[in-house]
């Protein structure tokens, strides 16, 4: 799976944000299918979070930063660096 890691992260850095969409959504529906339904559910689980930012602070941003070095992590594995 660490290949795939390695295209998520190249495919979002196309410039063109037309071609990284549909890059990106390409590499989705090419998980494996325990794989999809888990980032399916995470996904809506977090969706609903931020859509109740209101109530609990947790915007799209303090989303980003609280999962974002679980879910995307740097190519030597520092978490410094992250």
């Amino acid at each position: 799976l660490s290949d795939k890691y390695a295209d998520f992260i190249d495919a979002n850095r196309k410039e063109d944000p037309v071609e990284r969409l549909k890059t990106l959504k390409r590499l989705i529906h090419d998980l494996p299918e325990h794989h999809y339904e888990t980032l399916k559910f995470l996904s809506a689980h977090l969706k609903t979070v931020a859509e109740n930012s209101e109530k609990n602070k947790m915007e799209p941003r303090n989303l980003a930063i609280v999962f974002g070095p679980t879910l995307v992590r740097t190519s030597d594995d520092n978490m410094t660096h992250m």
